[in-house]
């Protein structure tokens, strides 16, 4: 199945709009418990993540997932290791699940390098932003910055807040045709 490269800038684009908008009091993300991946090895390509498999349909995300739906999203909160996880569900109009997004809250740079190492170590590193789109991105010229795993079916963010005060982190997972061309449109 190809994906038109349009879908994809617009499914990320609403995804991280979605995280921006999403943006709450820091002092409730200080007290909020920290979330870092394990670092289990992956059979890759990955046919789920948190035991939400990539071809789950609106009607069993709402019904077996217990997910609250927003037109094309769905926020779901499932447990993985005995642990609660809110995940975004993103779908097309054609009503595939085409992006999991997990929102991680302000960005801090000991976590995000803790994030970034327990990925590699999973899935395998594939991109790392440039020092033009570092530096790009610390002057505020680029308002994202994204590092790509395991083929592109895992992708790092840390991207500007709406009102470009705060540095957010959020971490996507998609199919892996729709992962491999996102790491394409990512890397060029």
């Amino acid at each position: 199945m190809t994906i038109n490269k349009p879908w994809i800038y617009l499914i990320f684009a609403a995804g991280l709009t979605l995280s921006l908008v999403a943006c709450g009091n820091k002092e409730e993300q200080a007290k909020a418990e920290i979330w870092l991946p394990d670092t289990k090895v992956v059979k890759m390509p990955m046919d789920d993540y948190a035991g939400i498999p990539f071809n789950t349909t609106r009607e069993e995300a709402k019904e077996k997932f217990n997910c609250t739906a927003y037109e094309l999203s769905f926020s779901c909160k499932v447990k993985v290791d005995d642990k609660e996880e809110a995940i975004w569900l993103i779908y097309n109009e054609a009503g595939r699940l085409v992006l999991m997004k997990k929102e991680l809250g302000y960005y801090n740079k000991q976590i995000a390098d803790t994030i970034i190492e327990r990925f590699t170590i999973k899935y395998g590193l594939d991109y790392t932003p440039s020092e033009g789109q570092e530096s790009a991105f610390a002057a505020g010229i680029r308002k994202s910055k994204t590092y790509v795993f395991g083929g592109g079916q895992v992708a790092f963010q840390i991207g500007r807040s709406l009102n470009n005060r705060n540095e957010l982190m959020l971490v996507y997972f998609f199919p892996e045709d729709v992962g491999t061309t996102f790491a394409k449109s990512v890397m060029n």
